[in-house]
C-alpha cells in the first residue's frame, strides 16, 4: 500500500491465488517512478507479494524481457531486432483481460518463424500468395499439411516483382512517319511473345 499514490477505497472483484483461498481486490491507486507510471493498479489486502501485469505494461507501449534473474522493463521506443526472435504469438483478447497464448484446440502455443528460404518455398508452393495471406491462412488452420509458422520475406518475390511491374509510357513523337492521309501505320506494342 506504501507504493500506491492516489488510492481510492473500492469493493473489487474476488482474485484467486494459485495454492491459497483469495482475497479482494479493496483498493486502486497508481505506481510510478517518473520514466514509468501505472494507474488502477489494483490492491489486495490478503496477497503477500506484488505482482506485475505484462498487458498492462505492454498498453503503454513499453517492451517487457525476462530472463532467469529478473524482469527488464524497456523504454516506448526500443525495437526488438528482427534477427533475435525465435517464436512469436499475437495478443487476443479473452474475457476482461489480454492474454498471449491461445487456447484454441489443435493450435499451438507459440508460432515459430520460418527461415527466408521456407518462407520463400512456401510462398512458392501457395501460387505466390502474400505473405500476410499465407500467415492468416495457417495461424487460423485454414490449410492442412504445414507446420504453424510465421512467413516472412523482407526483399520480396522477384517473379512477383516482375509480374506487377508495367512499362514507361513510349515517348510523343515529334516527326510523323506517315506522309499521306490514309496511310497504314504498323507497331509492335506488344511482344515479343513465347
Amino acid at each position: 500500500m506504501s507504493l500506491l499514490h492516489d488510492v481510492k477505497s473500492i469493493k473489487g472483484g474476488p482474485v484467486s491465488f494459485a495454492f491459497d483461498q483469495g482475497g479482494f481486490i479493496t483498493a486502486q491507486g497508481m505506481i510510478s517512478n517518473s520514466p514509468v507510471s501505472f494507474d488502477k493498479v489494483s490492491y489486495v489486502k490478503e496477497m503477500e507479494n506484488n505482482l506485475l501485469s505484462v498487458s498492462q505494461v505492454c498498453d503503454k507501449r513499453h517492451k517487457v524481457l525476462f530472463d532467469e534473474q529478473q524482469c527488464y522493463i524497456m523504454r516506448k521506443d526500443y525495437k526488438v531486432p528482427e534477427n533475435m526472435i525465435l517464436m512469436t504469438e499475437p495478443r487476443c483478447p479473452i474475457w476482461r483481460t489480454s492474454h498471449y497464448v491461445k487456447a484454441a484446440a489443435g493450435h499451438q502455443a507459440f508460432v515459430s518463424k520460418a527461415t527466408e528460404q521456407e518462407s520463400m518455398l512456401w510462398h512458392k508452393r501457395m501460387g505466390h500468395l502474400s505473405f500476410r495471406k499465407m500467415n492468416h491462412l495457417v495461424h487460423n488452420l485454414l490449410v492442412e499439411g504445414v507446420n504453424v509458422k510465421g512467413f516472412h520475406a523482407p526483399d520480396g518475390c522477384v517473379p512477383c516483382k516482375k509480374g506487377k511491374q508495367s512499362k514507361r509510357p513510349h515517348k510523343v513523337k515529334k516527326h510523323h512517319s506517315i506522309d499521306t492521309p490514309l496511310e497504314m501505320l504498323h507497331m509492335d506494342l506488344f511482344g515479343p511473345v513465347n
